[in-house]
């Protein structure tokens, strides 16, 4: 009797054992699942994250007004400025080479210390000499332009006294919608132009350090005064204080932050 109250004992000690053994290990697989879909694609946390990104530091979508969307301060733009109502999302700020132009009134970007992006809808009115879409002032040279080079009939992202040219895009139509983004890395010393979302150029260099002024949409600076005056329309302008991702380029290109 005793030996078969023994048998009993350990058939139980078992089964409870095994049942432990079963529930861990579901227990593990159920925190492994829900782990696996908290970093899953279109989850929650992504999507939001990924839309407030890449509104940038400062986003400009210049529908009609330079309220800023994005950022401390809005462009506030001069009194030769006019409003096309066919932006590609809702408006655009129109200019007609002479003189037009929105300024932040602040340096959005630290182009000395950090890398940086900045991106903008453009259409040009003129194949005709240097027009620079957006840019941020130095004391007597913009420190960055995103522009037009008549010189070469291409898009172009450039530094004072170097000129990315996006190469393999070819020449712009006058007339036709273009996004552009330049990109530069301070680790790499490179700096990238994109188009319509697609590398279109880089460019190994090094930044000469200048004193940040006011980030300007629609002229550059040289010798101390404006200069290169954009002839057609700007819209959606952004600006990061960080390089973007040829991925990143890639969506803001296709569709603008929600």
């Amino acid at each position: 009797m005793t030996r078969r109250w023994s048998l009993l004992s350990l058939i139980a000690v078992l089964t409870i054992a095994l049942g432990f053994a079963v529930f861990g290990i579901v227990t593990w697989e159920s925190s492994d699942e829900q782990a696996s879909d908290s970093g899953k694609p279109g989850s929650s946390e992504g999507g939001g994250d990924t839309a407030k990104s890449l509104a940038g530091d400062g986003w400009w979508p210049l529908h009609g007004s330079g309220t800023a969307r994005a950022g401390e301060r809005d462009a506030v733009p001069n009194d030769l400025v006019e409003w096309a109502e066919d932006g590609p999302n809702g408006g655009a700020l129109s200019l007609n080479g002479d003189g037009g132009g929105a300024n932040v009134g602040i340096p959005v970007l630290d182009t000395a210390k950090k890398d940086y992006s900045v991106a903008a809808r453009v259409r040009l009115h003129t194949d005709q000499g240097f027009r620079t879409a957006v840019s941020q002032d130095g004391p007597r040279l913009s420190t960055f332009f995103l522009q037009y080079s008549g010189s070469d009939q291409r898009f172009a992202f450039s530094f004072p006294g170097t000129r990315t040219l996006a190469e393999s895009t070819g020449k712009p139509e006058i007339g036709r919608w273009y996004h552009l983004v330049g990109t530069y890395s301070q680790s790499e010393k490179t700096m990238r132009i994109y188009v319509d979302g697609a590398p279109a150029g880089e460019r190994k260099t090094s930044v000469r350090p200048q004193e940040p002024g006011s980030l300007v949409i629609g002229r550059g600076k040289s010798s101390g005064r404006p200069a290169d005056f954009w002839n057609g329309d700007i819209a959606d302008v952004h600006a990061y204080e960080r390089e973007l991702s040829a991925d990143e380029v890639s969506s803001l290109a296709a569709e603008e932050p929600k």
